[in-house]
């Protein structure tokens, strides 16, 4: 579990010990529970990530120890995010009783939203505005006390939500192995613009992505070029819309912020002068542009 972090806080803050969080268990009440790992190397898209953790809680000396008014409603906030893809979510929210220190917390998050490493934040936080001292929190959703658990997923599955549909029966080309669909609005929300179709009357990449825990060569070389071809087409769509910049602030959820995200991780190098130079090779050579997709993506590492 990582540590709280040290930076300075405009408010006073719960102190140490008012709240004990035990460690987060995955797949709580099957045979295969146990402590959450760094890492679920067996882990695919179709796998939805179970939890569970208690957390002990003295509400009143919360209350005192952050200088919060008697009856300040609080409540315990977890949320997830997924790096690199900036998918995000909301997994729980429980308003706290004075009269209850025991919480149990169960999530469950469909793992078609899931993929590269994966960040779970427990929160204590107010649970509505209120009137409190100079120096106290008085927003709701404030941050009064957190803790943070990464697991890195070390499936190949690609990182944004999937549906395995048959493309003889949709307007795609029957031959195809997977689209990916990517909504006109920069501004809309991220796990509502993007989803990759994937054919189901295709036997290869179905394979491939149904066994993305635990991948063969053939599986491996598939799930490397889907991960490069959806990167070099969210990159595309970027550069071909004059409403995309770097500079543009997007909510972290949305479309917009995610192919920021995707053009810091793979397009670096090339940001000094903004998109430019990036926007130049791609108008001015297409197969330069694609061969730099090719190496940013590792196309095909793990076959050398």
């Amino acid at each position: 579990m990582a540590a709280r972090g040290t930076r300075a806080w405009p408010y006073r803050r719960i102190a140490s010990g008012s709240v004990k969080a035990a460690a987060w268990i995955i797949d709580p009440d099957s045979d295969s529970e146990r402590e959450a790992p760094g890492s679920l190397p067996e882990w695919d898209y179709q796998t939805n990530l179970r939890l569970r953790r208690r957390i002990s809680i003295d509400v009143a000396e919360c209350r005192r120890s952050a200088g919060l008014p008697g009856e300040t409603p609080l409540a315990i906030s977890v949320r997830w995010s997924a790096v690199p893809s900036l998918l995000r979510g909301s997994a729980a929210w429980i308003e706290l009783q004075d009269d209850v220190q025991d919480y149990v917390i169960d999530l469950a998050v469909p793992g078609e939203r899931l993929g590269g490493v994966v960040r779970f934040e427990t929160l204590v936080v107010l649970a509505r505005d209120v009137e409190a001292a100079p120096a106290a929190a008085h927003l709701v959703g404030s941050n009064l006390w957190s803790d943070a658990c990464e697991i890195r997923l070390q499936g190949d599955a690609p990182l944004f939500p999937i549906a395995l549909i048959p493309f003889s029966s949709s307007s795609l080309p029957q031959r195809a192995a997977w689209y990916l669909e990517l909504g006109p609005d920069l501004n809309a929300t991220a796990l509502g613009a993007i989803q990759l179709l994937v054919n189901q009357d295709h036997p290869t990449i179905v394979a491939a992505v149904k066994r993305a825990g635990s991948p063969s060569d053939v599986d491996r070389a598939v799930l490397s070029t889907l991960r490069s071809d959806v990167v070099r087409t969210m990159l595309e769509r970027a550069l071909g819309d004059e409403a995309f910049e770097m500079t543009e602030t997007f909510e972290k959820d949305t479309l917009g912020a995610v192919l920021q995200g995707l053009m810091r991780t793979y397009m670096a190098s090339y940001l000094d002068d903004g998109l430019l130079e990036i926007r130049r090779i791609r108008s001015s050579d297409p197969p330069l542009f694609a061969a730099v997709i090719q190496a940013a993506t590792e196309l095909l590492a793990d076959q050398r």
